[in-house]
């Protein structure tokens, strides 16, 4: 879970370039958004897979 939720975070710090760009409406901002919008999908439906797994784990631990 620790490795997956890493990702996560690197993803997310490697689109605020683009976020900038798109906050800003600077050059490039059209591009920007979309890669922006597709990593914050991908980094959610990652965050909710291990949110169940988190639960998982939780559920186990309290059957013992």
């Amino acid at each position: 879970m620790r490795e997956e939720i890493e990702k996560v975070i690197l993803d997310l710090k490697d689109i605020l370039a683009d976020l900038d760009k798109v906050d800003a409406g600077g050059y490039g901002y059209k591009s920007a958004a979309p890669r922006a919008r597709k990593v914050l999908m991908e980094t959610s439906k990652q965050l909710k897979d291990v949110r169940a797994q988190v639960q998982e784990v939780k559920k186990s631990h309290e059957e013992k």
